[in-house]
């Protein structure tokens, strides 16, 4: 595989797993946050949105804890790029952070209402999964 397939493919992977992530995030943001729906999404659109965000959140944490095991194919739906640039901005926290999502899985799971606390932490993954994006992209443009 030539250098830029490589850095093609980590690009598509990084920016899917973004725009999977932060498409599900804002849906429920409009729904909870906002007490709305955004145009042309339903009730139906946002009950996706949370077994979507359920299934990456779930993902993503097994993937923090489970640093150096082998990964299981829901694992694999986070880039190992997303997860390094979130351990970094989390450094020491990383436990703490770890708990919050597991709070969020539980909310999600539950069927409950989804708190400004929960979106704090999700932004963090957010901000993340769109640097990680970015900044393969920009390597694209290097070659």
């Amino acid at each position: 595989m030539s250098d830029l397939s490589i850095i093609a493919h980590d690009y598509a992977l990084n920016a899917e797993f973004a725009r999977k992530f932060n498409d599900a995030v804002l849906t429920l943001k409009r729904r909870y946050l906002l007490g709305r729906v955004g145009k042309g999404e339903t009730e139906d659109t946002v009950k996706e949105a949370r077994v979507e965000l359920k299934a990456l959140l779930g993902s993503l944490v097994t993937a923090l804890q489970d640093e150096g095991k082998p990964w299981t194919e829901d694992q694999a739906q986070v880039p190992a790029d997303v997860l390094e640039r979130l351990r970094k901005r989390v450094k020491g926290e990383l436990q703490e952070k770890i708990a919050e999502f597991r709070r969020v899985l539980d909310d999600l799971a539950k069927g409950a209402a989804v708190g400004e606390s929960a979106f704090n932490a999700l932004d963090v993954v957010c901000e993340a999964a769109d640097a990680t994006a970015s900044a393969a992209f920009r390597r694209l443009r290097r070659i």
